[in-house]
């Protein structure tokens, strides 16, 4: 415990939190108390007095996070390696084609209603099963990062399986709602920084690099229904697809190979 109050002091000299005062407090605390009842020779009614202190400590810990940003708490407590690290990820956006039309002619409530049931649908299949990272949704379109934490070295098959039941799931429930609009998938492999990003009061833990701006072309070159697959997702399931051929992005000098995933 000790060890641990020192070292969050040296982190407080470099970077001062509330947070990290109070955790240092509530390990100090901690630490006088099991001192002092590893040492006494008889039980003493000021023990009772420690773990009171040990209580308001951590309260005073628990008050501090509460009153960050949910996606901010405890955010003090990263190194510089945890806030922003580099690593190979595969990348999943998904966004429906015909989307803006299906909003001139629907109510919101109905165009709310039909994101929530595709979201309903396929969100737990790629979370739960495939364990990919929803980065973000934004309003029609989903991001999913794997090996966002870089504990997936099968992440490229994980997302073209994700991207196959993603597609499987929204064509099962668009057959009952012929009016809806379908989904295009796009996958791509690569390198990327897996960062902290934001200000006060929004930050996120997302991804960056030109394999996640890869990602979101690809989507575009997707029919409704169909997942297009960047060169390096390619690699992990060569047998199931097929090549469109090399297709030049605007505003990026190198052409990307695409290719097709074939249905089942």
């Amino acid at each position: 415990d000790l060890v641990a109050v020192i070292g969050y002091l040296r982190l407080i000299r470099h970077r001062p939190s509330p947070l990290l005062l109070a955790l240092a407090a509530a390990l100090a605390l901690l630490a006088e108390a099991t001192l002092a009842t590893a040492f006494a020779d008889r039980w003493h009614l000021s023990w009772w007095e420690w773990h009171a202190l040990i209580l308001i400590a951590v309260g005073l810990v628990a008050a501090v996070a509460h009153r960050q940003w949910h996606e901010e708490r405890f955010k003090d407590l990263y190194m510089d390696e945890t806030a922003a690290a580099e690593r190979e990820v595969s990348v999943l956006f998904a966004d429906l084609a015909g989307f803006t039309r299906f909003c001139e002619s629907n109510e919101p409530r109905e165009v709310a209603a039909m994101l929530n049931g595709y979201f309903v649908r396929i969100v737990p299949s790629v979370v739960r099963i495939h364990e990919g990272s929803v980065d973000r949704i934004m309003g029609d379109a989903i991001m999913v990062v794997f090996n966002r934490h870089g504990d997936q070295p099968d992440h490229a098959s994980r997302a073209v399986r994700a991207a196959r039941d993603l597609q499987a799931a929204a064509a099962d429930l668009a057959s009952a709602h012929p009016g809806w609009p379908r989904f295009r998938v796009g996958v791509n492999t690569g390198r990327a920084l897996v960062v902290v990003l934001g200000a006060e009061g929004g930050r996120t833990l997302s991804v960056i690099g030109d394999a996640v701006n890869v990602a979101a072309r690809l989507e575009h070159l997707a029919p409704p229904g169909g997942v297009a697959l960047g060169p390096g997702t390619v690699a992990a399931v060569e047998d199931e697809v097929t090549p469109i051929g090399a297709i030049e992005f605007t505003g990026r000098d190198a052409v990307v190979e695409v290719s097709l995933l074939r249905s089942r």
